[in-house]
């Protein structure tokens, strides 16, 4: 077993060795995923962070530059950050719908989040039991 010190001197290297490795790795990288709503008329892609439910959106314009622009709207009401999950987006199968539905995959509810005005605004989260 070795002495005390000597126990104390390895209980202190593994946690300097474990406090570098995390250090070393930095901040967890957000996850994200992407969808759009079925609507045909539409260009917007909807974007999810998968760890904090946080939804955005951005679609292309034509005019400003060459090649056109990307206009994006920040989250707004309901569309900010929710509690740490495993969230997912999913389109419509309704050929006119506009929004996506934001699933949390570990609670099982669900949220309708959409364009309006400036911003995305969602739902607030709903299940059926």
């Amino acid at each position: 077993m070795g002495s005390p010190c000597i126990q104390s001197r390895r209980l202190l290297a593994g946690v300097l060795t474990l406090a570098g490795t995390m250090l070393a790795a930095g901040p967890a990288a957000a996850e994200y995923v992407f969808a759009s709503p079925s609507v045909s008329n539409q260009n917007r892609v909807y974007w999810l962070d998968r760890y904090t439910g946080t939804v955005g959106a951005c679609q292309y314009q034509a005019g400003g530059g060459a090649a056109g622009s990307m206009a994006c709207f920040p989250p707004g009401e309901g569309a900010r950050a929710m509690p740490s999950g495993d969230y997912d987006l999913k389109g419509s199968n309704w050929e006119t719908e506009w929004g996506v539905f934001r699933l949390n995959r570990t609670t099982g509810e669900i949220s309708l989040c959409f364009v309006k005005e400036a911003e995305v605004v969602c739902t607030p989260q709903a299940i059926a039991r």
